[in-house]
């Protein structure tokens, strides 16, 4: 092969490379993947107790979280997980059944108000009223927001046993973990937020 044949060949390939590289960015925002944009969220109090210990009921576990800054986010594409020690009542108030105590996970399926005590409402009107957390809102979670049924958005298991009332207490002076998770633009979750704080 003459080398001025094998130059235009290397000539043909940089030139196709360099166009691949130019359309690259056009086609990556015709198919953008990305996720959403973050949302920043502070913890502005968290404060409780469970019964057996501090003879604390559920509704006096209040998280209190604010929106500091980003757009404002749909409440169905945000959902809240906290882990650590507490307790939840086994089965339904008042039908039989058992306080438990032990490892607790609560999961918020999501932070709008259905499925969702009335107390929920009630303590987030302002941020519930269109529909979207904005910057500057605050968003009040306590352990009596659960309906107390199987069909609640919130879901409460103790020692890996999830046949809660799905209402929540935490134990005093333990570490609890807070992950706060939004929807990317495929719907699928991405962590905002793990944070360790103390009751």
């Amino acid at each position: 092969m003459q080398v001025s044949s094998l130059l235009l060949i290397l000539i043909t390939f940089s030139l196709a490379g360099a166009l691949f590289l130019g359309i690259g960015p056009l086609l990556g925002n015709v198919y953008d993947f990305s996720p959403a944009a973050p949302i920043k969220i502070e913890i502005v109090d968290f404060s409780g107790g469970d019964r057996y210990n501090d003879s604390s009921r559920f509704q006096d576990n209040i998280l209190v979280l604010r929106h500091a800054g980003g757009s404002s986010v749909s409440l169905d594409s945000v959902s809240i997980q906290i882990t650590g020690k507490g307790n939840a009542y086994s089965g339904i108030p008042g039908s039989g059944g058992r306080m438990i105590y032990g490892d607790i996970s609560v999961y918020y399926e999501h932070i709008n108000s259905s499925r969702k005590n009335s107390d929920f409402e009630r303590n987030n009107r302002e941020t519930l009223k269109d529909g979207f957390w904005s910057p500057g809102e605050t968003l009040t979670l306590t352990g009596n927001d659960s309906l107390n049924t199987t069909v609640s958005s919130v879901f409460v298991s103790v020692n890996g046993e999830s046949g809660t009332s799905n209402n929540y207490g935490f134990s005093s002076n333990q570490t609890l973990e807070i992950r706060i998770y939004q929807k990317n633009r495929m719907g699928n979750p991405q962590l905002v937020l793990k944070k360790e704080t103390a009751v």
